[in-house]
């Protein structure tokens, strides 16, 4: 028997791909080494509009967030479980340079559904260090990736979809439009492997340029602070019960996901400066972000082997382009639509692929 694909990895991208497969009546397989090294497992989980100290409304955020959300209700009916908490997100200025570019921007009618309301200094007085004020970002929030990704993984072993191992390479035989693993054959190969792509012998070539990334789960339950995702460099995500998300880091020396102490304590100390109460550490997660050097996905079929192909490239917005661009991935893997020329990896072909 000859099934459809067979998706490697089953993180964020590889489980919104292979949700949008089978939605389409295609027959697939998944492996996965146990959510071991994937990168969102440690992402914050956190959906925000406007990023950046200029203050810039996310790359087609009126487009994917709307489209982000719908899926996230769909599949909290298909699974009977909420993911999705919307939230205000509370973002501190930081210089008045900041201050004009929420100005500025909060005068454009299209975009004063993002950019919330100014708030004086002082008004949080009592939990935070808002000496030069504050505003509100809208339509943003947080999603539970780790329950969406468990739910997910037991979806696909209920339906005897995944296989739990680590795929090898040399395991994988073309032959014609083909692919052989383990005496099974596959229509397509897609990887989703994430960081771990820069080992793949067919994509190494593409420009990688990714960034590891730690975060901390805090506890606190007399913190003080409102019900609002905190945000000013560092950010810390109310999480319930007391709980919260913080982080992130950035470093490109060492690609593990062995978390470290300078990482925690630079968090500590950051968020130190903006939030008055101390914290208890309960957990401490790292993992690497998949990017690309122009910061855009890379979705495509290798430029020899079109029954190999790639998902990656989400970095730290794969709950934000996950869903859109996996469905426009099925679409294109289908044969129904093509990619748009910024997320195709041919952009890539010409200066980094010899043929």
């Amino acid at each position: 028997m000859v099934k459809d694909y067979l998706i490697v990895g089953q993180g964020l991208a590889g489980s919104f791909l292979s949700w949008n497969l089978l939605r389409r009546n295609k027959s697939i397989a998944i492996i996965d080494q146990d959510h071991e090294n994937c990168s969102s497992l440690a992402a914050a989980g956190m959906i925000n509009p406007i990023t950046g100290k200029r203050l810039v409304l996310s790359q087609r955020c009126e487009e994917l967030l709307p489209y982000a959300k719908e899926v996230y209700h769909e599949l909290e009916r298909l699974f009977n479980k909420k993911f999705f908490e919307s939230k205000e997100i509370v973002r501190l200025f930081g210089s008045k340079q900041e201050l004009y570019e929420w100005s500025r921007k909060r005068q454009q009618t299209h975009l004063k559904k993002y950019y919330g309301k100014k708030q004086k200094p002082g008004t949080y007085a009592d939990s935070l260090n808002d000496q030069k004020g504050s505003f509100i970002i809208q339509q943003g929030g947080y999603c539970r990736k780790l329950d969406l990704l468990n739910c997910f993984t037991d979806y696909f072993k209920e339906n005897n979809l995944l296989v739990s191992g680590k795929l090898v390479y040399d395991d994988l035989k073309i032959k014609d439009d083909l692919v052989e693993w383990k005496s099974n054959y596959y229509r397509c190969v897609v990887f989703c492997e994430g960081y771990q792509s820069q080992d793949n012998p067919w994509f190494s070539w593409l420009p990688f340029n990714h960034a590891k990334g730690e975060i901390l789960t805090l506890s606190n339950k007399d913190s003080g602070l409102p019900d609002a995702v905190i945000s000013c460099g560092k950010w810390c995500i109310p999480i319930g019960d007391g709980k919260y998300t913080a982080g992130s880091t950035y470093s490109w020396d060492k690609f593990d996901c062995k978390i470290t102490e300078k990482a925690k304590e630079e968090i500590l100390t950051e968020i130190g400066i903006f939030i008055k109460a101390s914290f208890e550490v309960v957990d401490h997660m790292a993992g690497v972000r998949p990017i690309m050097k122009d910061l855009n996905p890379a979705l495509g079929r290798h430029p020899e082997f079109s029954s190999l192909a790639i998902f990656n490239g989400l970095a730290s917005k794969g709950l934000l382009w996950g869903p859109f661009y996996s469905n426009q991935m099925a679409d294109y893997l289908i044969g129904i639509q093509s990619l748009e020329e910024k997320v195709s990896i041919d952009r890539f072909i010409k200066k980094h692929f010899k043929r």
